[in-house]
C-alpha cells in the first residue's frame, strides 16, 4: 500500500509532527509475498495485513459489538488448535508456534533454565532477540502466578506458569488484550501435559501421561476388556474418542457403542482430554471445531 520503506518512514514522521499518539499503525492490503515491515524496535509498533481496509474495519466492528462472543470463539479455536498441534507433534515448540501464528504475538516457552520455544511475530524479530536476552532472569524471578507487566526494555509480557521451573510468555511491544489472556491460558493447559516434571522436559506427549490403553488409578479403574492391548496408539485412540463423542452430539453411551468400548472408558478418556488438552466434545463449540477439522482432513 505504501511502497518502499521510505514512504513508511514519512508516514511515521507525519504522525509525530502532528502530535498524534496512536497505539500502533496497521498497514492494510500488503502483497501476500511482500516481507512484513520490520520496525519492531520503533517506539510506534508497525503491523501489516494482507486484508483490505474494508474487511479489517468490518472485523473490528464485529469484535466491538460482540466482544464477549468473539472472545469465546477465538479462545475456543486457539485451545483446540493447540491441543491438535500437541497430538500431532509432541513438542512444546509446535503448540507455541501455532498460537504465535494465530495471535500474531511473540510466544516463548522455557523450562528448567532452557529456552524450549521462541516464536517471533511477523515483523518482530528484534523483539524475539530482546526476549531471548531476558529469559533466564525472567524464569528465575517467576512469581509462580499469572502476571502481565512491561519491562524496562519496553517489552510487554504476559506470563503463565506451566509448573515450577517452567513458564510460557507472550511478548510484544503492544499491550495485551483479553483474547491474549485466554489464549495464554489455553496454551498453558496443553503445555502442562508436555512438560509434566523437570526430569521429563523432553518427553513426548504420549509418554508424559499414562497410556490411554492402560488401566488408570484404582479410583478410575475400568474393565480390562474395554481396551484391547496394542489396538491403536494412545493419541489415535484419544482422537477417535473425541470425534465419536462429537458425532454423537455429546452422548457418551452412543459414542461408546460406536467405539466398541465400555461407557466408563469413554468417560475416562474425556477426563484426560479435558484435563490435559482443555478439550471436551460435549461442549458445542468444541464439538463443532472437532467435526470441522475431521471434515477438512478427509
Amino acid at each position: 500500500m505504501l511502497g518502499p520503506e521510505t514512504a513508511l518512514d514519512r508516514l511515521v514522521g507525519v504522525l509525530a509532527e502532528a502530535g498524534l499518539q496512536p497505539v500502533a499503525v496497521l498497514l492494510a492490503a500488503l502483497p501476500h509475498q511482500a516481507p512484513a515491515p520490520d520496525r519492531a524496535g520503533d517506539p510506534l509498533p508497525i503491523l501489516g495485513s494482507a486484508s483490505a481496509v474494508g474487511p479489517l474495519a468490518d472485523a473490528a466492528t464485529r469484535h466491538l459489538e460482540h466482544a464477549d462472543a468473539e472472545l469465546a470463539r477465538i479462545a475456543s479455536e486457539v485451545r483446540l488448535a493447540a491441543a491438535e498441534a500437541a497430538l500431532a507433534t509432541p513438542d512444546p515448540a509446535a503448540a507455541a508456534g501455532l498460537v504465535a501464528a494465530r495471535l500474531r504475538r511473540g510466544v516463548a516457552v522455557a523450562a528448567d533454565g532452557e529456552l524450549r520455544a521462541l516464536h517471533a511475530r511477523p515483523a518482530g524479530r528484534a523483539l524475539a532477540a530482546r526476549f531471548a536476552a531476558l529469559h533466564t532472569r525472567l524464569l528465575a524471578g517467576s512469581p509462580g502466578r499469572a502476571v502481565s507487566r512491561q519491562t524496562s526494555e519496553g517489552l510487554f509480557l504476559l506470563e503463565r506458569q506451566i509448573r515450577p521451573g517452567a513458564s510460557v510468555w507472550l511478548f510484544d511491544d503492544l499491550p495485551f488484550a483479553r483474547v491474549d489472556e485466554a489464549a495464554a491460558q489455553a496454551l498453558t493447559i496443553t503445555l502442562r501435559a508436555l512438560l509434566r516434571r523437570p526430569g521429563e522436559a523432553r518427553s513426548t506427549f504420549a509418554s508424559s501421561r499414562p497410556p490411554l490403553g492402560d488401566s488408570p488409578s484404582p479410583s478410575t479403574a475400568r474393565p480390562s476388556s474395554d481396551e484391547p492391548a496394542g489396538a491403536t496408539s494412545p493419541d489415535a485412540t484419544l482422537e477417535a474418542t473425541l470425534l465419536a463423542v462429537a458425532r454423537a452430539n455429546g452422548r457418551v453411551a452412543t459414542a461408546a457403542r460406536e467405539l466398541g468400548v465400555h461407557r466408563n472408558t469413554v468417560l475416562y478418556r474425556l477426563r484426560r482430554a479435558s484435563g490435559e488438552l482443555g478439550v471436551d466434545p460435549r461442549r458445542a463449540d468444541d464439538a463443532l471445531a472437532i467435526l470441522r477439522r475431521a471434515e477438512q482432513s478427509r
